[in-house]
């Protein structure tokens, strides 16, 4: 567990940007910079000089990493009239329609919401997706299972930012369900990585063996993920 956290800042040009610090029984300095912010981990005897001098020597590599956060920050869709959702990679427009009664609606490449305010329309989108994503996620699971010959993990949905599935000790898998908006082979691709650590906890060569064993095109679907991926943080 971390003994000491806080909150500073890194001086760059007159520019202020801020970061969490976290002192732990780790022994190495590492750095993070993901959608939440900046993560400094540092081991709990390191001086704040120490700090300073690593993350001057690490500036360029932060400023690239913060701006392609930007990018991709950018690049997340909007959840509003007239605006584009996707549904298993099909495109699909919002349309708002004023009404007392909240409700969600497809109609082909038209997705038609019923809301009392603006305001209430992205959580509605995404209740819709979340709703399709439990049935379609646990059977995409459940045929890569029994490819692999073994028992049916326990299913649940997932909400992290940073991860599409993580499978546990005890062999429970979650998955993200914003993966509903990604085509099926990467939903597949997913959940085939989940279902191979149930044999590797790892991520070894066995272990990919395993994942290209039940996805071949592994490979194809991990880059699109590593490209698109962030377009479906919504």
């Amino acid at each position: 567990m971390p003994e000491h956290v806080k909150d500073d800042v890194i001086r760059i040009n007159g520019q202020e940007i801020p970061y969490r610090l976290t002192r732990s029984r780790r022994r190495t300095l590492g750095l993070a910079v993901t959608e939440a912010g900046v993560r400094v981990n540092v081991p709990k005897w390191v001086s704040q000089a120490e700090i300073d001098q690593f993350l001057q020597e690490r500036i360029q590599w932060l400023l690239r990493n913060l701006e392609k956060i930007e990018q991709q920050r950018r690049e997340q869709p909007v959840l509003s009239h007239g605006e584009t959702v996707f549904y298993l990679g099909v495109p699909l427009q919002i349309r708002v329609a004023p009404c007392l009664f909240p409700d969600v609606r497809r109609n082909g490449r038209m997705l038609w919401v019923s809301s009392p305010d603006d305001a209430s329309v992205p959580e509605l989108v995404r209740g819709w997706l979340r709703e399709r994503a439990v049935p379609l996620l646990k059977r995409r699971l459940m045929i890569h299972a029994l490819r692999q010959g073994g028992r049916i993990p326990q299913f649940d949905l997932s909400d992290a930012r940073t991860q599409w599935g993580i499978c546990h000790p005890d062999g429970r898998i979650r998955l993200n369900w914003r993966l509903v908006q990604a085509p099926l082979s990467i939903v597949d691709y997913v959940a085939a990585h989940e279902v191979a650590h149930l044999l590797h906890a790892d991520h070894s060569t066995r272990f990919w063996r395993q994942v290209e064993q039940l996805y071949p095109e592994a490979d194809t679907a991990r880059e699109w993920l590593n490209r698109h991926g962030h377009k479906l943080m919504i």
